[in-house]
């Protein structure tokens, strides 16, 4: 009889409740109430990036992958010690609640974009 794997709702719940950090549930929360959660949508190619607005600046993810720029996911993420970033979970809760803040760019701005996310992770 093979176990079917969690949802990746399943994981991030479970990560929240089970995570060394308490608080990244309420973080989470406050950071998808609060509009932090930004969908960038670059026309006229329809490409989509999300990223989180937290305390270190912007960060980007890949909720696919899952993937978030963040230190905590570097270095507890990877390194095994949690299952994901209050970054993550607060896509989920936007993307639940369809509460993106919607942010429309040309895609000539794409790659400048692109650099000032990248220059944000160079000043770790």
């Amino acid at each position: 009889m093979t176990i079917p794997e969690p949802s990746r709702e399943e994981r991030i719940s479970h990560s929240a409740v089970t995570s060394d950090h308490p608080d990244h549930l309420k973080k989470a929360a406050d950071a998808a109430r609060d509009g932090c959660v930004k969908k960038h949508v670059f026309t006229p190619s329809g490409r989509v990036l999300f990223t989180v607005v937290g305390r270190s600046g912007d960060e980007l993810i890949d909720p696919e992958k899952p993937f978030c720029s963040c230190r905590h996911f570097f270095f507890r993420v990877l390194g095994g010690r949690d299952l994901t970033c209050y970054h993550l979970l607060a896509y989920e809760m936007a993307r639940e609640a369809q509460n993106f803040d919607q942010v429309e760019m040309h895609d000539e701005e794409f790659g400048v974009f692109l650099r000032l996310l990248a220059s944000d992770l160079i000043d770790w």
